[in-house]
């Protein structure tokens, strides 16, 4: 249990934090988020996604689980039974399944193991807990499919945040959580009240401003200190999983990645901080991009495999394929 910090150092690292820039204008997330055209960002965001390669030898499968779309990323030479459930980002209000290929694409190919992206509904269209109602009826058609897997469940941004409100829906629910979990960059205030002035934000995607309009277009009706928006008032932390969480150290959202790493320790549980600095919000799904996040997709899926009880041998046997 520890913040580990690290610097990003590479030219790839870099080139990646301006190509989001110029796609965001600097924050796409920002004051005027309300009044943005959903239609077009949702584009945007999943054609810079769709610039990402795909790694070679990885089959998608498109499946049903209770009504919930999902790809699954299959792996040439599989070498585990469990899943990764992947959950995409966007604010809550883009991404896609589809958007998520290349990166989950790597994380087959390095761990072996199958990798689950879905679609989840998207706010202004829907409000919470539209979304968290389709993430919880995926994760449980998974577990019925698959029963003899163990699953891990990851995310980043507006992901991040349903990764974490997810384990705390199937605890208040009675059902059984995820083996770990693996947030990057999520949004664990909803009352938005945390305090970020003892760091300074410079943030090319999610600005303050954006939180509160955040707010009214994602949960206008509900209260924003249920746990399962403001997961930070979860009060049985102790039953959670081992979690990996990353931020970047200039972020936004690093003030909510430092509250959940805080709870996580108080209640004993297994928890480590990445905090990077000189990266973005949600920087980690650029994958094999550049070194740094190729270090962090390794280390990521190191700490799966361990709370499986798996062989690290497994993956590293599985990494070095063609």
């Amino acid at each position: 249990m520890a913040i580990i910090e690290r610097t990003a150092w590479s030219a790839e690292m870099e080139k990646n934090a301006n190509t989001v820039g110029k796609m965001t204008g600097g924050a796409s997330f920002a004051g005027d988020i309300a009044n943005r055209n959903w239609k077009v960002l949702r584009v945007i965001c999943d054609m810079g996604y769709s610039l990402m390669p795909k790694e070679k030898g990885i089959k998608v499968v498109q499946l049903d689980l209770d009504g919930i779309h999902g790809e699954m990323s299959l792996p040439k030479k599989q070498v585990s039974e469990n899943i990764i459930l992947y959950i995409h980002g966007g604010g809550l209000v883009s991404g896609s399944a589809k958007g998520t290929r290349a990166y989950c694409s790597m994380m087959a190919k390095y761990s072996g193991c199958r990798v689950v992206s879905i679609d989840y509904s998207l706010a202004p269209e829907n409000h919470h807990p539209a979304a968290l109602n389709d993430c919880e009826k995926a994760f449980l058609a998974l577990r019925k499919q698959f029963p003899k897997a163990k699953f891990a469940v990851q995310g980043e941004s507006g992901g991040g945040y349903l990764t974490v409100a997810l384990a705390v829906r199937l605890l208040n629910d009675g059902y059984k959580a995820p083996e770990c979990l693996v947030p990057h960059s999520p949004l664990c205030d909803f009352t938005f009240t945390l305090d970020r002035s003892y760091y300074d934000v410079h943030d090319i995607t999610v600005s303050t401003e954006g939180l509160v309009p955040l707010q009214k277009i994602f949960c206008p009706e509900s209260d924003v200190n249920d746990p399962e928006l403001t997961v930070l008032n979860f009060e049985h932390f102790d039953q959670f999983p081992p979690t990996t969480i990353t931020c970047d150290a200039n972020e936004t959202l690093r003030a909510d990645a430092e509250a959940l790493y805080r709870r996580l320790n108080d209640a004993g549980v297994d928890v480590t901080l990445l905090m990077y600095h000189g990266t973005f919000h949600a920087f980690a799904p650029i994958g094999t991009s550049s070194p740094e996040t190729t270090e962090l997709l390794i280390d990521n899926i190191h700490f799966m495999k361990r709370c499986w009880g798996e062989e690290y041998a497994l993956f590293a046997h599985n990494c070095c394929l063609n």
